[in-house]
């Protein structure tokens, strides 16, 4: 009898806990390199030391050179194997309307920024592909994502409350991150929100107490880390990642009472100042600048159907929004602060079509992964133990839709289109589908 990898690692049984060391079967008693090098890269990527920590680094590009370095090893490693999918076509696709949109560009230097950022993501989506080769690998690269958040948002509020590192805008003193590339608040905080999905994973899949009580602090770090950073967006966000999972809960009840004491909590502990920033959500008198801010926002949206209407099939170029205003008598370089002008003003119609179908797509293969998993259904936050029966690769599979609907949500208040999560959800929805596969197969063996 063939035994799935969920059956040997005892996933319904225990989750993740002391057995994922124990595990083994023919296919894994090697070590796999080329996992743990993906994960030193995850690291530098999130974290990234060598922008203010170890600016050396950044002096001769060692991120550079060290993904170099796994790209040979990945080369030369014979475990390696390429999984077919048709979310790689979708993200080669809109990628190749990036390039394109170089030729066309307002500002040619500026979208070859912006290509070159991409490409590095699209090479890191292949890299995660040919290097996890089982579930139990999967688990581990998905505990190790959140480690690193871990480390980087701890470090982050580390340096806020002991060394006084932070920025001070609209009238407040707001957390920021420890890099330069995403550290901003907003884009901190955003960076945190779309984390706590796949910790909500492996909350549910883990029975172990320490990994549970790991979690929880991960998700009280998380919370007060939005909150400092005094992001309004990130805030919604929050609560609308709760909606969702409240959505699904079988005991909403129980699951509204957690939503409100949480909320609760987070506002005490917010402060006055804290509060009255979110309370300009719904009274513009609190504070002009933010009340400017919000409205920055609309004009940002404005500025993009103006510009698409210029140039509706191709747009005016990746990386090209603040620069190409200056067509519509605009010269302040600011940014579209919204996602959706700045797919149609940079990209327009030609970029719009593969992108929608990469959404498309993630929303696909999460139902095929579902389908795929006898043991799961699209529920995934009940609170009774037979829920600790779902598969991991499903839950995984919504966790990554879940992170898809923030990225649209966020999308409405921030140009997130070329966020390395968009790779990181893809990456992690086409491994939950093939290994998906596996399970599938062993389920009828085992009824034959």
């Amino acid at each position: 009898m063939n035994l799935t990898t969920t059956e040997l690692i005892g996933l319904n049984d225990s989750g993740l806990d002391e057995n994922i060391l124990d595990y083994k079967d023919e296919t894994e008693e090697t070590f796999n390199p080329m996992l743990w090098g993906t994960i030193g890269y995850l690291f530098l990527f999130i974290f990234r030391p060598y922008e203010t920590l170890i600016p050396q680094l950044g002096a001769i590009h060692f991120e550079r050179i060290y993904m170099l370095c796994l790209l040979a090893g990945l080369f030369n490693w014979s475990e390696k194997r390429y999984i077919p999918h048709k979310l790689n076509y979708a993200l080669l696709a809109f990628f190749g309307v990036l390039c394109f949109s170089y030729f066309i560009a307002y500002m040619p230097d500026k979208a070859e920024d912006s290509i070159w950022e991409y490409f590095k993501l699209l090479v890191l989506y292949f890299v995660i592909l040919l290097s996890i080769r089982n579930e139990k690998e999967f688990r581990i690269l998905l505990l190790s994502f959140i480690v690193i958040m871990a480390l980087y948002i701890g470090k982050s509020e580390w340096e806020f409350f002991v060394n006084g590192k932070h920025t001070y805008r609209m009238g407040i003193r707001r957390l920021i991150g420890i890099d330069e590339t995403n550290g901003s608040p907003n884009s901190f905080a955003a960076t945190i929100v779309y984390s706590l999905p796949f910790a909500w994973v492996l909350w549910k899949t883990s029975s172990a107490t320490w990994v549970k009580v790991s979690l929880g602090c991960y998700g009280i770090m998380s919370l007060s880390g939005v909150a400092l950073t005094g992001s309004r967006g990130g805030m919604l966000s929050v609560i609308f990642f709760f909606s969702l999972v409240w959505m699904r809960s079988k005991r909403k009840v129980v699951g509204l009472m957690l939503i409100v004491v949480v909320t609760s909590m987070s506002w005490i502990f917010m402060g006055g100042i804290l509060q009255d920033r979110f309370r300009t959500l719904y009274d513009d008198k609190i504070n002009a600048t933010a009340t400017a801010s919000a409205e920055g926002r609309i004009e940002g949206v404005k500025r993009g159907i103006e510009l698409f209407s210029l140039r509706p099939v191709w747009g005016w170029g990746t990386g090209n929004f603040a620069f190409a205003t200056y067509e519509i008598g605009v010269t302040d370089g600011l940014q579209s602060h919204n996602m959706y002008a700045q797919l149609l003003a940079e990209l327009g119609i030609l970029g719009t079509i593969p992108f929608l179908a990469l959404v498309l797509l993630l929303f696909l293969t999460k139902r095929e992964v579902l389908s795929l998993s006898p043991a799961a259904t699209d529920d995934d936050t009940g609170d009774d133990e037979g829920d600790m029966n779902q598969s991991f690769l499903a839950l995984t599979a919504v966790a990554c839709t879940d992170t898809v609907l923030l990225l649209l949500f966020q999308g409405n208040f921030g140009h997130n289109l070329y966020r390395y999560n968009w790779i990181l959800v893809s990456a992690f929805l086409v491994l939950a589908n093939h290994f998906s596969w596996g399970e599938e197969e062993s389920e009828n063996t085992s009824h034959n």
